[in-house]
């Protein structure tokens, strides 16, 4: 198994403290400087760095636990006791931001000015379709239908197609795409935890 050479840590988990904690301490900053060059024991560490070995041995610890360094091999001394091997981690940190809310309600939120916008766009497109473009289509209708009227003797002016609307047309293809983006964005946080 290939281990990653990123370390993600998000502001919100228990790690970052971990993380901050050893990051901040003397002695695991100086144990992290020795295990740059080299990997050691915590006995090698000890001595290299006039540090008890109880002191290494704890910082080692936190330093493994935090994924800073690694535990790479072990051999036994000759009293038969494991004696493990560190090295240096190398990796980033990456602190990630924190997490968004994953709720509905936090989603519908994040499209709630979309929509606004939707909304007042068909409402600018119902005005201009009305007051401006079926202006011209109503007069050259009663043109044709006055002309009408005098060749056929017809007594009703006949009602052609329904006019067109744009503007719900606008609105219900909007509120199409709206609604997949809430379920795309529902289906991307389910699959992330």
């Amino acid at each position: 198994m290939k281990e990653e050479s990123f370390l993600l840590v998000s502001l919100k988990e228990e790690k970052a403290k971990k993380l901050a904690r050893v990051i901040t301490n003397e002695t695991c900053r100086k144990i992290l400087d020795y295990l740059a060059k080299k990997s050691a024991t915590e006995t090698e560490i000890a001595e290299k760095l006039q540090l008890p070995l109880s002191t290494v041995h704890y910082n080692i610890k936190h330093l493994v636990d935090a994924k800073l360094v690694n535990m790479d091999e072990f051999h036994y001394s000759k009293k038969g006791k494991e004696v493990n091997h560190y090295s240096l981690s190398n990796k980033f940190i990456i602190i990630a931001p924190k997490e968004e809310q994953n709720s509905i309600l936090d989603i519908l939120k994040k499209f709630l000015p979309i929509t606004f916008i939707v909304i007042v766009v068909a409402g600018i497109i119902q005005l201009v379709s009305k007051y401006l473009l079926n202006k011209p289509v109503q007069e050259e209708r009663l043109l044709a239908a006055t002309e009408l009227m005098k060749t056929a003797e017809v007594t009703q002016i006949p009602s052609n197609t329904p006019e067109t609307n744009f503007a719900l047309w606008f609105l219900i293809g909007s509120f199409f795409v709206i609604i997949i983006l809430v379920i795309w964005e529902l289906v991307k946080n389910k699959v992330r935890k």
